[in-house]
């Protein structure tokens, strides 16, 4: 029988290959944070708050790296926490699209941020306590604990557009792993200056470079602001978007940014060579003709979602698609006019249970459950069963895709029930 059990961890969570991705990518950010000109000063307050304790031996200095570094991955960690634990409201809340609109327009701000059209500061009482100067391992502790705001104003669109993320995946693990790798990438470069402070003579000069490093992930922030819409947007109109603000991010930061001069001067003309040459390949091989609306409603025969529809799809070992669906959803009608009217693809879904979850007005009491296992983020949203009843969650489609994609999605589940 299909069922909904909560309390069941997905065996192959961990397997997911693009989980792994994430991580580098959220690590990467770590590392980058620390060019920034906000995270740039915390180098200098990190070596003096150490260099007094360089006559120590190397363990001990070893000890307060270590502890340095868990204070500060802890204060990440616990916001990862929490933003986990109140993921699925949110997760639900985005299949409204003024919900969508909002988050992305959150993400949108930050990104102006990191443009210096406003700054995040810190209450003066906030930036004293962070910046206190303490003794011993538990001093070396609450160090950790509150270095992390002394960078608020570049760290903190990143770590809002990781929340929206994590609120979005709404798990508790994978909301702390995400946060801990990122305070790693973010830590680790100062806890490793924190350790060899006592021989270090000096740093590379802070400078015109770090302010258009902080351009870049304004850049990096819009295009996760368009992810956050691609739900509502559909396929087409995310591929030519994320075209429009790379092409448009490369020019900038290349030519328009005014930071840096000499040899910096001429990498940021080198990076923007390559990015819109990169631009320019991702949209001759992604692009392609937005959907032509075609005459005539649907003629897949969809019935209506109920949990009985599924149990009794599962008792005949019948496998199942089920699409989440809304009026007010354009993707969603794009879906039905050159997707499900397809005689090839309604021919494909013959032998499947073809079941239409209706969420114009947010999920019914019966469908809840089902969209929190399944983890829906927005619509349309297709969810392949095996004919066992088991969510193939590999095999999700969210967004308006091609007929071509929704064929061979339909023939790896045949495949999988043993069809």
């Amino acid at each position: 029988m299909a069922k909904v059990d909560n309390s069941k961890k997905d065996a192959d969570d961990w397997q997911d290959k693009s989980i792994w991705l994430v991580l580098l990518l959220v690590f990467g950010g770590g590392l980058a944070l620390n060019l920034t000109p906000c995270v740039y000063p915390l180098i200098p307050i990190t070596i003096s708050f150490f260099g007094g304790r360089s006559q120590g031996s190397k363990g001990l200095m070893a000890a307060n790296s270590l502890v340095y570094l868990g204070g500060l991955c802890l204060t990440y960690t616990v916001i990862g926490a929490l933003i986990a634990l109140t993921g699925q409201m949110l997760g639900q809340a985005l299949t409204w699209p003024p919900v969508v609109l909002f988050v992305a327009l959150i993400l949108v701000v930050m990104a102006f941020s990191m443009f210096g059209l406003w700054e995040i500061r810190l209450p003066a009482g906030l930036n004293r306590v962070a910046s206190a100067n303490r003794s011993g391992i538990l001093g070396t502790f609450v160090m950790g604990l509150t270095v992390g705001l002394l960078a608020a104003p570049c760290v903190g669109p990143f770590v809002v557009s990781l929340m929206t993320h994590v609120a979005t995946v709404g798990r508790l693990d994978y909301g702390l792993l995400v946060f801990f790798v990122f305070s790693l990438g973010l830590g680790l470069p100062l806890t490793v200056l924190a350790f060899f402070s006592g021989s270090i003579a000096g740093l590379p000069g802070a400078g015109d470079w770090m302010v258009w490093v902080r351009r870049f992930f304004g850049v990096v922030l819009l295009i996760m602001a368009l992810y956050v819409l691609k739900p509502v947007l559909g396929q087409a109109a995310f591929d030519w978007g994320l075209v429009a603000i790379g092409l448009a991010g490369a020019v900038y930061l290349g030519f328009f940014e005014k930071s840096g001069k000499g040899k910096f001067l001429a990498f940021k003309r080198i990076f923007a060579v390559i990015a819109l040459m990169a631009v320019a390949v991702f949209g001759w091989f992604t692009l392609y003709p937005t959907f032509v609306s075609q005459p005539g409603a649907s003629h897949a025969a969809w019935q209506a979602f109920s949990p009985a529809v599924l149990d009794k799809a599962a008792k005949e070992n019948k496998p199942v698609v089920v699409d989440f669906a809304a009026d007010w959803c354009m993707p969603c009608k794009q879906m039905d006019a050159t997707v499900f009217s397809d005689q090839k693809v309604i021919k494909a879904m013959g032998d499947f249970v073809m079941v239409r979850a209706d969420v114009t007005n947010g999920a019914s009491p019966d469908l809840k459950p089902y969209a929190a296992k399944w983890r829906l983020r927005g619509v349309p949203t297709l969810i392949f069963l095996d004919s066992r009843g088991n969510w193939l969650k590999d095999l999700t489609i969210v967004g308006a895709v091609p007929k071509e994609v929704v064929l061979e999605r339909l023939n790896r589940v045949r495949e999988r029930s043993g069809g």
